[in-house]
């Protein structure tokens, strides 16, 4: 008589969730950025100052980074982010200043929302533009947003005359610079953006559908999407990022220029593709994406102690994405190697 043997299941180990499965390589390289910053900048690097400085400076970046996601998730690109930043900013204080009575600063609160809301609606126009061109007449992204770039760039000077304006009420203000509960109140906004964003992205058709236009765009054409409509909303999407970006620092700067935050394009791209947002499309997450930016915060931050010329920095940005560029085409062959010695 044979022995039956019983089959003992072994307890497996829980998944780990996909925030941290997704991002671990992201995790290593950000307690990695963090301890090498320490070891050279030792205890200036701790301090609460530094960390509350970081905070105030996160969100600009935070922001921009996510409407650059939501554009490039499509394959496409927005170079108008900063000009529709700077924008928004010119639009809120023209206002104030032309139908203020009392002057710009003493502006009262109903003028103030109804100059906010103008200058959203200045940025959703953009938008609407960008996606209009991109998905009726089938002009590549970059293209596009470098001409409405240019063109808002051009009617930014031309409507500030190239001066700095200055002088904006303290509750507009507060809305980039001010605190509640020791947490500046920039930070509470980005976390609350990240989440609705996460939400739409995830959660939503639109999110599904825009995934699909960048994972499989002849697909996507057969499935009864709306390329136009999605493409409207998702440029719609990255000018709002680019207005949030506009009370952040208005409040931060206290004053709109047509210029201000150019060499933030740049960051904005790598913080996205840092992020593992695929440029082709199709790929890319709101967690990527924060992790992303707060490496390269706690970079800047820690360059910035070390007294390097502003210049050094921007070329440092440059050199960080060849590095990502290099690594992955590095990965990206020895996966395909791997593959083919597999089937053989």
């Amino acid at each position: 008589m044979k022995a039956i043997a019983v089959d003992k299941k072994q307890p497996g180990r829980a998944p780990l969730p996909p925030i941290i499965r997704e991002n671990a390589s992201l995790y290593l390289v950000l307690a990695a950025v963090f301890l090498l910053m320490y070891s050279l900048n030792g205890a200036k690097f701790l301090s609460v100052q530094n960390f509350s400085s970081m905070a105030y400076q996160l969100p600009i970046v935070g922001f921009l980074s996510l409407g650059m996601m939501i554009s490039m998730l499509s394959g496409g690109i927005n170079l108008s982010i900063i000009a529709t930043t700077n924008l928004n900013g010119i639009v809120i204080a023209l206002f104030l200043q032309s139908f203020a009575p009392q002057g710009m600063k003493l502006a009262s609160g109903e003028m103030i929302a109804l100059a906010i809301a103008l200058g959203l609606a200045a940025c959703v126009l953009v938008g609407v533009i960008n996606g209009l061109l991109i998905a009726l007449l089938k002009i590549p992204d970059i293209l596009v947003t470098l001409g409405t770039m240019t063109l808002i760039s051009g009617l930014n000077v031309v409507f500030t005359k190239g001066y700095t304006i200055t002088g904006f009420p303290a509750s507009l203000s507060n809305i980039g610079n001010g605190q509640s509960f020791g947490v500046p109140n920039s930070l509470f906004l980005f976390v609350a953006a990240t989440i609705v964003a996460s939400v739409i992205l995830n959660k939503t058709r639109f999110g599904f559908n825009l995934y699909m236009m960048g994972s499989n765009p002849m697909a996507a054409r057969f499935s009864n999407i709306s390329i136009v409509k999605v493409t409207v909303i998702q440029y719609v999407l990255s000018s709002c990022f680019a207005a949030l970006t506009a009370l952040v620092m208005i409040g931060q700067l206290n004053s709109v220029k047509a210029s201000y935050a150019d060499s933030y394009l740049l960051v904005a791209v790598l913080a996205a593709f840092l992020g593992k947002v695929s440029p082709f499309g199709g790929f890319g997450r709101v967690s990527g994406v924060v992790l992303a930016v707060i490496i390269l915060q706690l970079i800047s931050s820690g360059l910035n102690l070390m007294r390097l010329d502003p210049f050094m920095i921007t070329a440092t940005w440059g050199g960080i994405i060849i590095i990502i560029v290099l690594c992955r085409g590095l990965f990206s062959a020895i996966n395909r190697q791997m593959k083919q010695r597999r089937r053989v």
